[in-house]
């Protein structure tokens, strides 16, 4: 049996699924060749396939780091269900599991352990890994390696150390969100002197992209919701108390609405998230504390009742719409107030190094008794600015939080966070939230705004799609995109290239911009140029000028269902692009 019907064969037999998304194949592939990865794939684009097919291939463990405790679960929940032996070892676990969970892993009782960052800490576990067979370690959100990521996680730094202490194994690195700069530092500081670059587009062409600047941005929300009753959605904002002020409105008009912020218990979040998912409400209020692994696929709108902080945080957030492939607004309410609060919000996050190590110290003198986080947050100084020296504490593994109880996270740990670092990242932050503050107020196409901030040309200077190249009111461009869409992915469609340009010569200019498609899709697959399709082809495409599958078949009779199937929906969409110049722009 060939390796490719063995990996079909394993990729039925524990997914469900029958064939791979574009870029998986090759990923997986590279893998299970020994090569190391960097795949930077969009939210919902199915990064953990990635990951988790060679960790059941591959002989010995495999250790996937992520920051997500709540995804951790969710996979581990997944993968025990598909027969395969897992666990996640983090901070949330009682004492008592920890240790057994640490027992059974010396046993070799996991095929796929989630490692909470945190774990680089504790020398304990990775002796205990030292002695066990780790054959590739997968870094989930390995954005968070970089101070200029929109995650920055200090303990993603330790992972260099991990790699080489227990072996050098294979290393895979995935990120959603990742431009040219942070690509560079996760390679940098995992120490991968030899990777292979995956890089899918960033373009999500049924995502419509809307700044709006409303008088009453509430008034907005209420008609646009109203307008779409029925229909799933998220709306963001950036407080708990604006969350709370948009849930009640809601709520007090008589739509089903669900909230969910870091102040609610873990009871009625998870409730809250499972109502939603289950279609018990259709819109969701919440901080960006909301999100991560929500498996809904068809939620038509997020709203972003304030300005995220930045680019990345924003393209996360709306990534969670449209996932079934069909039309979704992403709408941006923009006013010059979001800017000073995020710009306050910056602020309080980044407390003085002093402020950070007085309570930390008042944390090394509780002892393994702990200090309770209402009696730490009590005093003179702002609630909130002592939280946020809490979460520095927290963030650089000096402390941890467990039912309430700050405890230090290493006995008498000494004290080293510099004011230099603090300021650093500060800075990182607020550059993030100018190239946010452009985005909103650009006079160029948002899409194009977006796809350059990742680092991919554009093949367009107009989308068609978003509120600078216009929509009209009648919603005819919209109902137009949203046939187009259909059309591509219809097989069957019951139409027909133009007899009139059978005989006709290939369109140069649509020949560079199907040559350009060519060349992105061959750089982020590594697949040869000529192995996606051939010049010949091509030049037909730009002669004929087909924008269904069922049409570019009948251009080729030759051409490969497999190619179709992974290559053709981007051709296919640039052509729909060209051709809306002439006709509706």
């Amino acid at each position: 049996m060939s390796q490719s019907e063995i990996l079909r064969e394993y990729l039925q037999q524990y997914f469900g699924h029958d064939d791979f998304r574009l870029g998986q194949r090759q990923v997986v592939e590279s893998i299970l060749q020994g090569e190391n990865v960097l795949a930077v794939f969009p939210t919902g684009s199915g990064k953990s396939l990635c990951y988790q097919l060679p960790a059941i291939m591959l002989p010995g463990i495999t250790l996937v780091i992520s920051p997500l405790i709540s995804l951790m679960k969710d996979q581990v929940d997944q993968l025990s269900q598909r027969g395969i032996p897992s666990t996640f070892i983090s901070s949330i676990l009682s004492e008592e599991e920890l240790l057994k969970r640490m027992h059974d892993l010396r046993q070799g009782k996991y095929k796929v352990i989630y490692i909470a960052p945190e774990r680089f800490y504790s020398e304990g576990f990775i002796d205990a890994l030292k002695g066990l067979h780790v054959s590739f370690v997968a870094v989930d959100e390995a954005h968070c390696i970089s101070q200029w990521g929109h995650s920055f996680r200090p303990a993603y730094l330790r992972i260099k150390d991990l790699i080489e202490q227990v072996g050098s194994p294979i290393v895979g690195a995935f990120t959603a969100t990742a431009n040219r700069r942070v690509q560079e530092d996760i390679v940098r500081l995992l120490g991968l002197k030899e990777y292979r670059l995956f890089v899918s587009g960033f373009d999500r062409p049924n995502l419509e992209f809307r700044i709006e600047m409303p008088r009453d941005k509430q008034e907005f929300v209420l008609k646009f919701v109203k307008k779409n009753l029925g229909k799933p959605g998220i709306i963001y904002a950036a407080t708990r108390k604006t969350v709370e002020d948009l849930y009640s409105l809601l709520i007090n008009r008589g739509i089903p609405a669900g909230m969910y912020h870091a102040g609610l218990s873990s009871q009625d979040r998870v409730i809250a998230q499972d109502d939603f998912t289950r279609g018990k409400t259709t819109v969701m209020v919440a901080t960006n504390a909301f999100g991560m692994g929500i498996d809904k696929s068809d939620i038509r709108y997020i709203i972003h009742y304030n300005m995220p902080r930045s680019l990345e945080h924003y393209y996360q957030e709306v990534g969670r719409a449209g996932r079934d492939g069909k039309l979704a607004s992403c709408i941006l309410l923009y006013s010059e107030e979001d800017y000073h609060l995020n710009r306050a919000l910056i602020n309080i996050n980044y407390p003085s190094v002093a402020l950070v190590e007085s309570v930390y110290n008042r944390v090394l003198e509780a002892g393994d008794k702990g200090i309770a986080l209402d009696v730490l947050l009590k005093g003179n100084i702002s609630k909130q600015i002592l939280h946020s020296a809490v979460r520095k504490l927290i963030e650089y593994n000096y402390v941890k939080l467990k039912s309430g109880v700050i405890y230090p996270f290493l006995s008498g740990r000494k004290f080293e966070l510099t004011q230099e670092e603090i300021d650093q990242h500060k800075k990182v932050e607020l550059e993030k939230l100018d190239k946010m503050v452009e985005y909103c107020l650009s006079k160029r196409c948002l899409r194009c705004n977006i796809l350059e901030y990742f680092n991919e040309e554009p093949t367009f200077t107009k989308c068609g799609s978003c509120s600078v190249c216009g929509l009209a009111a009648d919603g005819t461009k919209r109902k137009f995109i949203d046939d187009l869409l259909k059309g591509i992915l219809n097989v069957n469609a019951q139409t027909h290239v133009s007899n009139t340009e059978e005989t006709g010569e290939a369109d140069a200019a649509l020949l560079d911009v199907l040559k350009r498609v060519r060349e992105r899709i061959a750089q982020k697959t590594g697949v040869p140029r000529q192995a996606v399709f051939d010049d010949s082809t091509l030049e037909r495409m730009a002669a004929l000028k087909p924008v269904t599958r069922k049409q570019l078949f009948k251009i080729d009779a030759g051409i490969e269902q497999r190619k179709v199937e992974l290559f053709a929906d981007e051709f296919l969409l640039e052509i729909h692009r060209y051709l809306r110049k002439k006709t509706i722009v």
